[in-house]
């Protein structure tokens, strides 16, 4: 395994474990999804073949919708502003997908770019929340982790 991959994988199980375990409910939502992302865009590869970023990838395309949608079901009950960061990363990825088309002669640095990096975004946000609910639950005790009209 690449040393950039690993790294990126320790990272992502860094904080999400943070995230499970001093997290509320819409930080271990958010948590998973991007679990389930990251093995979902390792996992297709074994069963459809590798993808690159010289061709168009429908698949990630698709995981990144249903990610967007997740994040924002996540946005729009949870009491919380953080996990629209998350769906503003995920819109960028979903561009990045679009923005393949600009360019369509070999390597697409665009494409890479705005596929990946947003997943860096979803992190530090997902850290920082989870670090804001932590505190916050140490400073006023146990609180509403949603929206009252989402219960």
């Amino acid at each position: 395994m690449p040393t950039d991959r690993a790294i990126v994988y320790v990272l992502a199980a860094a904080i999400t474990l943070f995230a499970v375990i001093r997290g509320g409910s819409p930080e271990r939502y958010c948590a998973a999804i991007i679990v389930a992302g990251i093995l979902a865009d390792r996992i297709y590869p074994l069963i459809a073949g590798e993808r690159d970023f010289v061709h168009f990838a429908s698949s990630r395309l698709i995981f990144d919708l249903m990610q967007f949608a997740s994040f924002m079901a996540v946005a729009l009950f949870a009491n919380r502003i953080w996990p629209l960061w998350l769906s503003a990363a995920q819109l960028v990825a979903i561009t990045g997908s679009l923005a393949f088309f600009a360019v369509v002669d070999g390597f697409n640095l665009a494409y890479w770019a705005l596929t990946q990096l947003p997943l860096f975004v979803q992190l530090v946000a997902l850290a920082i929340g989870t670090f804001a609910h932590h505190r916050r639950t140490v400073r006023i005790g146990r609180y509403n982790c949603w929206s009252p009209r989402a219960t």
